[in-house]
């Protein structure tokens, strides 16, 4: 679990506005002879899961889930079987298109 974790903190910022990160065998993250375990808190499905808090993190009224790096490099999320495919886009904060303000 440790190396897929440690990966993605080292490579991801370091991938292209517009790359793909994949991260694959995440169905180690449910077997304890890897290191996993469910709802075990070192794995890599545990660590991903608030990734898809910050990935909407534009439109929360909640001060605890605050808009990061990665809500504005992550333009999409996608898990497969055993794989989390992550886009990479710059993305700016979203505008209602009717008012033109912020859409929080």
């Amino acid at each position: 679990m440790h190396q897929q974790i440690i990966t993605f903190e080292e490579m991801y910022p370091l991938l292209s506005a517009n790359g793909v990160f994949l991260i694959e065998d995440l169905h180690t993250s449910y077997m304890e002879e890897y290191g996993g375990g469910y709802e075990n808190p070192n794995n890599f499905i545990e660590y991903s899961k608030p990734f898809i808090d910050q990935l909407h993190a534009w439109y929360s009224r909640d001060a605890r889930l605050a808009v990061n790096d990665f809500s504005r490099s992550a333009w999409s999320m996608s898990y497969y079987d055993s794989i989390l495919v992550i886009e990479k886009r710059p993305k700016q904060p979203p505008y209602d298109k009717m008012t033109g303000k912020p859409s929080w």
